[in-house]
């Protein structure tokens, strides 16, 4: 496509007059209105700035403009069910069944879905509702949002909250190229509806090249304490309107994402890495900075509807679903040795006079998260855990039993049946109303260590790899409410702060620690989880029983992503291209993820995660 930047004046006039709808993104990029008679007018702007090809390049008609600027009045309640569902959208189907259990934050425990997706074996019914989730109705809000905030009579009024949706949308997008590699991208980006299925797919390089720029021209166009900006209150059920926060995130963001690629493109990571870390803004700075879905079963003032349903996943799955969600085994026993501080809790053993308790020790958060095995429905309805019962973790592609109500071997997440009251109880964390972190203050805490280890340098990197280790795990603690002299006792007998792990000068032996101890802080979040260990090969995840892939994924090989959906074979760029068919394999390594975890004998291989 040629510009046409010099013809716009002769081509654009509404009413003989020249209109100008302009945002102040970061290079001149005129947003006009065309004449009535011309209907929508598609021009290249600025091809040869830095973000010419992820910004809004074209105009619109009068007609179009006028309906435009009616729909502002949605766009608050737009903006609310973009954030709420970016996540959320069909949550079993389209993560939990696949992302939750290839992170072995949980483990399949119903028989219906034994031999399928969670043993490899790809279910488009399923999975394909991520892919169409996000380019239907996350793109499609996307569109809407962008054109009602900037082709209007007061688009700068609306600047704030139309990067504060490009921000996002870089989030969502993230989760999505992390899930199948190479993705169309840059055309939806632009907010264009394609006429056809036939879309140009943009290499994983690519997105991630276009996410970054779209939080750093993001960053450096909020006016965070410019007061007449629009604010849209709790419909922002993120962050209620703060920009500070927003900006904060987006840059704790935009490191999440450089340590992503530090194997692949390790200068093009530092130096993103470290515009984050010098951003005038900063990173998360508390828990209250967390990047989170609140369920819209939640009370009104902290971003729920009344609405009477949308309860937290986890707890659905869980709980309402009849048990189907329970801890692994890789997580039970991360929950048992990574520290010698744990907290004691007693099972009994033997019953009438022969009965007696036994005293372990576990990591203080699995008693907030995990109910003991073998709850019964009578436990369930009254809240009370099963003392008989010990934490109990299934090892993945184990095939399960009938199960229903206190036929459960394993743990489930500690979840009270709902509850009339939607405040937030630490005894049941999992409760109905409690939100999703998608990324957190603790998170941040550890991708800091990464990037101090790195030896990555920045305004806001002011400790040692060892001193922001300490600070993420204590923020975890934070998070769950631990009792601070169990979080001392924890954090005093962490397994790598008393064995020389950080003073060997090992660094991937210290790199397994920050990222092993970044997991369970992550947890539940498994699209994180998942692309945290492809990544790094951290933590050391058992391989599971049962590969029902078909040869799809190799034998004693780990999952490497999820295929593209069926419905692509109507995308004619998808079926002429031999390389993408050539990568849409299970078994296909990402374009970050630079090395397989096992050998070709299914043995783990040691990891290089310093490539410079």
């Amino acid at each position: 496509m040629i510009t046409k930047t010099k013809y716009i004046c002769a081509l654009i006039v509404v009413l003989g007059m020249a209109s100008c709808y302009d945002l102040d993104e970061m290079s001149r990029n005129p947003y006009e209105l065309a004449d009535n008679t011309t209907g929508t007018e598609i021009v290249d702007v600025d091809d040869d700035t830095k973000y010419a090809d992820i910004n809004i390049d074209y105009v619109v008609s009068h007609d179009d403009s006028v309906a435009l600027q009616s729909e502002l009045a949605d766009a608050p309640a737009i903006f609310r069910n973009f954030l709420y569902e970016g996540y959320y959208n069909d949550y079993q189907r389209a993560t939990n069944l696949t992302h939750d259990i290839y992170s072995a934050y949980s483990a399949n425990n119903q028989p219906k879905f034994a031999g399928l997706s969670p043993d490899y074996l790809y279910q488009d019914g399923w999975s394909a509702l991520r892919w169409s989730h996000f380019y239907v109705d996350r793109c499609k809000e996307y569109r809407q949002l962008l054109r009602a905030l900037k082709f209007n009579d007061n688009a700068g009024q609306y600047k704030n909250l139309f990067y504060a949706t490009r921000i996002y949308m870089a989030f969502i997008a993230l989760a999505n190229t992390d899930t199948y590699g190479d993705m169309p991208f840059r055309v939806y980006v632009q907010g264009r509806e394609p006429e056809t299925n036939n879309v140009a797919y943009d290499t994983q390089e690519q997105v991630y090249d276009a996410m970054f720029r779209m939080l750093e021209q993001a960053v450096d166009s909020i006016q965070p304490d410019d007061k007449e900006q629009f604010n849209v209150g709790t419909d922002d059920i993120c962050y209620h309107g703060d920009w500070h926060q927003w900006l904060r995130f987006a840059n704790t963001l935009r490191l999440r994402m450089a340590l992503r690629i530090s194997n692949v493109a390790p200068e093009r990571a530092r130096q993103e890495a470290e515009a984050a870390l010098n951003s005038e803004y900063g990173l998360m700075t508390s828990n209250a900075d967390n990047m989170q879905t609140v369920p819209k079963y939640a009370r009104v003032e902290d971003g729920g509807t009344d609405d009477g349903g949308n309860e937290n996943v986890f707890a659905m799955i869980s709980i309402a679903y009849g048990g189907e969600l329970v801890l692994s085994k890789d997580m039970e026993n991360l929950y048992r040795n990574l520290s010698t501080g744990g907290k004691e809790y007693q099972v009994r053993v033997g019953s009438g006079r022969q009965a007696k308790f036994e005293t372990y020790e576990i990591d203080p958060r699995c008693l907030v998260c995990w109910y003991r095995s073998g709850m019964t429905a009578n436990t369930w309805a009254s809240g009370e855990d099963n003392m008989r019962g010990d934490y109990v973790g299934c090892v993945r592609g184990t095939q399960p039993p009938l199960i229903s109500l206190g036929d459960i071997l394993y743990s489930t997440t500690k979840t009270m049946p709902k509850p009339a009251s939607k405040e937030q109880d630490r005894d049941y964390w999992f409760n109905y109303s409690r939100p999703s972190v998608w990324l957190g203050y603790s998170e941040s805490l550890f991708l800091k260590a990464e990037a101090a280890l790195r030896g990555w340098t920045g305004e806001d990197l002011t400790m040692s790899a060892e001193e922001y280790f300490r600070a993420g795990i204590q923020a975890s603690m934070d998070y769950y409410q631990i009792d601070e002299a169990d979080a001392q006792a924890y954090l005093d007998g962490v397994v790598a702060l008393n064995d020389g792990t950080f003073q060997s000068g090992d660094r991937e032996r210290i790199l397994e620690a920050i990222i092993t101890h970044k997991y369970m802080a992550v947890f539940p979040n498994g699209n994180e989880g998942w692309a945290e260990f492809r990544r790094t090969e951290y933590p050391a995840l058992a391989n599971p029983l049962v590969n029902s892939s078909g040869g799809d994924v190799p034998e004693g090989k780990f999952i490497k992503r999820v295929l593209y959906p069926f419905s692509e074979n109507n995308n004619q760029y998808f079926l002429d291209s031999s390389e993408l068919q050539s990568k849409n394999t299970q078994g296909t390594r990402l374009w970050w993820d630079v090395a397989d975890t096992n050998d070709d004998s299914g043995n783990r291989m040691k990891p290089n995660n310093f490539r410079e």
